[in-house]
């Protein structure tokens, strides 16, 4: 799969594990060793984050395709998720507040919506235009 993967966001990952990060000093600490984890089993599946349609910059990479590509590719990955998934949710969802998944479903939201348009006018979306220096993903 590459190009346009199907993933809805409905609340933006990258700005909860932001303000989750600026919140706990441990909670990269938890979180990194998952993620580096969820990178090397994508590389090892030739899955790659950034040929994924993003509708701002910032969502290029995010890690939210790559789970869902791991999750149709690697029994390995959905063995480890089974695990580690729950246990991780346990440790993230208590630290979040209802404002921020609030927040962050609301910029889910106008991120899906500017994606529509943008296809609706068959423009490509800003993080697929060739030549943009982009940040990496979350």
């Amino acid at each position: 799969m590459s190009g346009r993967n199907p993933v809805v966001c409905r609340i933006c990952m990258i700005q909860i594990m932001r303000t989750l990060y600026k919140r706990h000093f441990w909670f990269p600490l938890v979180r990194e060793p998952l993620v580096w984890g969820m990178r090397i089993l994508a590389l090892a599946n030739g899955i790659r984050p950034a040929d994924h349609a993003a509708a701002n910059p910032e969502c290029r990479g995010c890690l939210r395709y790559v789970k869902a590509e791991l999750e149709v590719r690697s029994g390995t990955f959905r063995f480890l998720n089974k695990f580690l998934g729950p246990w991780f949710q346990r440790v993230r969802d208590p630290r979040m507040f209802p404002e921020d998944v609030g927040s962050a479903k609301e910029r889910a939201r106008l991120m899906m919506e500017e994606l529509g348009r943008r296809e609706s006018a068959g423009k490509q979306p800003a993080a697929e235009r060739p030549g943009g220096e982009l940040p990496g993903g979350e």
